[in-house]
């Protein structure tokens, strides 16, 4: 059988390594299986009827992952999988991100893409995301709560790709943890809370410019500044070393790793941005339906070179130990918030989708543009 990817232990499984139920022989009810298979008084298939009750149309079937004892949602369970980690300090924007960028996907990217988001594969998936993220920053017009330390579930989402006849050609399913900044602190809650990140085919690390020394000088008594968090190089070292210890890496690491600031309408406010910047400026590629590797070549020079003028070399010698690596600036909100209420109730966002879109390049899902 094919192997799977679970998204919430991020394993490879086959599904005659996980817990099978079916909608016939329900305990508590008087449905019988019609082909006789018998179960035990919990409802669980013994493996040796495995195989054939998964051959069975008559049914629908529950597959569970026994690292976790979860149901895995059947969007999982064909396709390629895409586990993307989003990590971040504390107040780094994690949340709002996230917001938006399902909003992205699912009003811009489907129709230029030509794919669609299955926001119900996942009923808990799509009841975290309504209630939330999407009703307090669209319907509310104020900003998403910062996530709370200790376990979440994961927000999981079939990305489907479809061909000119609208049969579908590729499966992603998305899989997102909004972790609390906080289990980064240490590299006992690294490994407790991102268990996940070893077995991404992707990460997005969220830095928030505010926390920049050289930053928070130039915006002092301009506008409030957040409290200054784990340092985002410490974050980064704590996952490299996540990563090397459970994969037993020593050379390059092969995850893509996405390096994004986030607020950079406050950057731009304030001119720390120049006027001239790429980054004031949608990126190419939804309205040319591909990754253009130009946009994203000049996009990545200018912000290496403001990481330099920023930061250290300490940032930059870390992302060095992934063989591909790449640093986008993006805005969530589109503008600085007035507290925790929207400025003019507005979401412009820029940039959203950029690291996402790099990453489905990098695993061969959409069109790299070359010219």
């Amino acid at each position: 059988m094919a192997k799977f990817t679970c998204p919430y232990c991020y394993g490879e499984h086959q599904i005659k390594d996980c817990g099978l139920k079916c909608s016939f022989n329900i305990p508590g009810t008087d449905i019988t299986c019609k082909h006789g298979i018998s179960k035990d008084p919990d409802g669980w298939i013994s493996d040796e009827h495995k195989s054939k009750c998964m051959k069975c149309t008559d049914a629908r079937k529950r597959i569970y992952c026994t690292t976790v004892g979860k149901e895995v949602p059947s969007g999982f369970l064909a396709g390629s999988s895409l586990p993307i980690a989003l990590i971040g300090a504390k107040a780094s924007g994690k949340s709002n991100y996230i917001a938006v960028l399902i909003n992205e996907i699912r009003r811009k990217m489907t129709s230029r893409f030509n794919c669609t988001l299955d926001i119900s594969c996942s009923e808990e998936s799509k009841r975290y995301y309504d209630d939330y993220y999407y009703k307090p920053l669209y319907r509310d017009s104020r900003v998403v709560e910062g996530t709370d330390a200790g376990e979440i579930p994961p927000l999981i989402f079939p990305l489907r790709f479809m061909d000119s006849k609208n049969r579908i050609k590729k499966v992603s399913t998305l899989t997102f943890y909004d972790t609390a900044g906080e289990n980064f602190d240490s590299d006992d809650s690294v490994l407790v809370f991102n268990r996940y990140i070893p077995n991404s085919k992707g990460i997005i690390l969220l830095l928030d410019p505010l926390q920049i020394p050289s930053i928070r000088k130039q915006l002092q008594g301009k506008m409030p500044l957040p409290e200054m968090n784990t340092d985002v190089a410490e974050i980064l070292s704590r996952v490299i070393q996540n990563i090397r210890d459970v994969k037993n890496i020593r050379g390059t690491i092969k995850i893509p790793l996405a390096l994004a600031f986030t607020k950079s309408d406050a950057l731009e406010k304030f001119g720390i941005i120049p006027p001239g910047s790429c980054l004031r400026d949608e990126s190419e590629h939804l309205s040319r339906g591909g990754f253009v590797l130009s946009d994203f070549e000049n996009t990545n020079i200018e912000m290496s070179a403001i990481l330099e003028n920023w930061l250290d070399d300490e940032l930059l010698q870390m992302m060095k130990q992934f063989s591909k690596y790449s640093i986008f600036g993006l805005s969530a909100l589109g503008g600085v918030p007035d507290g925790s209420k929207l400025h003019n109730a507005e979401i412009t966002p820029k940039r959203v989708l950029d690291p996402l879109l790099w990453i489905l390049a990098e695993n061969n899902f959409i069109t790299t543009i070359k010219k």
